[in-house]
């Protein structure tokens, strides 16, 4: 049972809220950095309008101050300094604007209806009314907010006053900003700040979270390995995990099951080489008997004693080869490697397996060495030389050639048979596995050829692939560790 401490779901939930902490104070932070241009205020009610608000009345205020012959000369000013077009419409469609433009019908009449609802409003205050009070500039809603297209331009707002005539008498009218960008160019809203905060939370949240994921990460990818080397039959593994959570019980877990199935596999492996040996001797008599059995019986029964002989033959050959296959894999452990030279190796094995009708063809240096155990080396490629013979010796030569890539050694057996298909490949050397159905009791196999040969390059801390060839053809390769070219 797991403690709620060591609980990695407590754990995660605990960081979890350790970076939600911080982002207070994080704002509290960029608050006093960025002092006027954001604020908490700011986060909570809307930072462009508040903004919009600030810059209008200092524009009304410097109109205030200068003529109306020269209010498009200071709106011009100020929109270079914002960095969008202003304009000032009255009720009646007459204007000052930074720039020239023809009044949008829709424009002006939003701006019509927004005058008028501000000139309701003063009344009602005069008159006593309880209305909210009128403020220059309102700072959460503005009175103008549209889109105009041809061209594309966003239209923001609000009703001021302003004043205007001979008599200088305060009069309603709506400034407004326009700008091709939703933003106003940084006018109405400035997104560097923002990006800064978020970069800073993004920083911060990184540091936080690299601890607990690295903790998570780190041992599932050592049980990753773990489970790739049980999954290749690699039994001897162990996975160094002493936390209590359930990343630790699944490490034991993993520790438990490797051993439990390497128990398993070695359990069945003596059992298969037991039968095999007690099987050996009863198959030797029976071989005896109908040896002298043969010599006996007349010429009609001679063909039935010589099909029985042909399975016992089978049967003798599969306890022998399962013999050899259980004593490999119980050997792996105390295999000697030592610098073995491939040639005279592969020459052996050639005259092993050597066969009148199949033409056997040696490209290998004669210098070159590899690491591994001589014995089982010589088995496996005796073997692999033995598979090509059987199944594609009438297609043409078999061709065994050695080259060194690194420091690595690859041997490659290649006949010039149909192949195999594809989908077989991974079961290949499976014990008792046949790919289809040429390669059956017909031609001699038990279907243990290749598990002996995986057996042995194992053990020779080698590995094996195989792969069709074009047009035809099949390629058996074992890659070793070179070895030293010592005389």
């Amino acid at each position: 049972m797991i403690s709620p401490r060591s609980s990695l779901f407590v754990k995660i939930l605990f960081w979890l809220f350790l970076n939600l902490t911080f982002l207070p104070i994080i704002l509290i932070v960029a608050s006093t950095v960025f002092n006027h241009q954001i604020i908490i205020h700011d986060i909570l009610s809307f930072q462009s309008h508040d903004r919009m608000r600030k810059a209008f009345m200092l524009i009304t205020d410097e109109l205030a101050e200068t003529p109306e012959r020269d209010w498009n000369e200071t709106l011009k000013h100020f929109a270079v300094g914002y960095q969008v077009d202003l304009v000032l419409m009255f009720e009646d469609g007459t204007y000052f604007s930074s720039i020239e433009f023809d009044p949008d019908p829709a424009i002006q009449k939003k701006v019509s209806y927004s005058i008028e609802q501000s000139r309701t409003l003063q009344r009602e205050q005069s008159e006593g009314k309880k209305v909210p009070l009128l403020p220059e500039v309102n700072p959460i809603h503005p009175d103008l907010l549209m889109q105009t297209e041809d061209p594309n331009l966003f239209w923001t707002g609000v009703v001021v006053s302003v004043p205007y005539g001979a008599q200088r008498w305060m009069t309603p009218v709506m400034l407004a900003s326009v700008s091709d960008s939703v933003t106003g160019n940084g006018f109405l809203f400035d997104p560097m700040p923002w990006l800064m905060i978020f970069g800073v939370v993004g920083l911060i949240s990184i540091v936080l979270w690299i601890p607990v994921i690295r903790h998570i990460t780190q041992p599932l990818g050592r049980m990753m390995r773990a489970t790739e080397k049980i999954a290749t039959g690699n039994f001897d593994v162990a996975i160094p995990e002493t936390r209590q959570d359930e990343i630790g019980r699944l490490g034991k877990a993993i520790n438990r099951m490797s051993r439990q199935l390497e128990d398993f596999v070695k359990g069945q492996r003596r059992f298969m080489g037991d039968v095999a040996h007690e099987l050996g001797s009863p198959i030797a008599r029976i071989q005896f008997g109908l040896g002298a059995l043969e010599q006996r019986v007349d010429e009609n029964n001679k063909l039935r004693v010589q099909e029985v002989m042909e399975d016992v033959n089978h049967m003798s050959d599969l306890c022998r080869e399962l013999l050899e296959l259980t004593r490999i894999d119980l050997a792996t452990r105390v295999v000697n490697l030592e610098s073995v030279r491939l040639l005279p190796l592969i020459e052996t094995a050639v005259r092993r397996e050597f066969h009148p009708s199949t033409e056997i063809i040696v490209r290998v240096p004669q210098t070159l060495h590899a690491l591994a155990n001589p014995d089982l080396l010589l088995r496996a490629i005796s073997n692999l030389i033995r598979n090509a013979v059987k199944y594609a010796g009438d297609d043409g030569p078999v061709t065994i050639s050695a080259v060194q890539k690194d420091c690595l050694v690859q041997i490659e057996v290649r006949d010039n048979g149909p192949g195999v298909a594809e989908e077989y490949f991974e079961k290949m050397f499976e014990p008792f596995y046949r790919p289809d159905a040429s390669r059956n009791r017909d031609l001699g196999g038990t279907g243990l050829g290749l598990a002996i040969v995986k057996s042995c390059v194992d053990s020779c801390d080698g590995s094996i692939s195989v792969a069709n060839l074009e047009p035809r053809g099949f390629a058996v390769t074992v890659t070793l560790m070179i070895g030293s070219r010592t005389v």
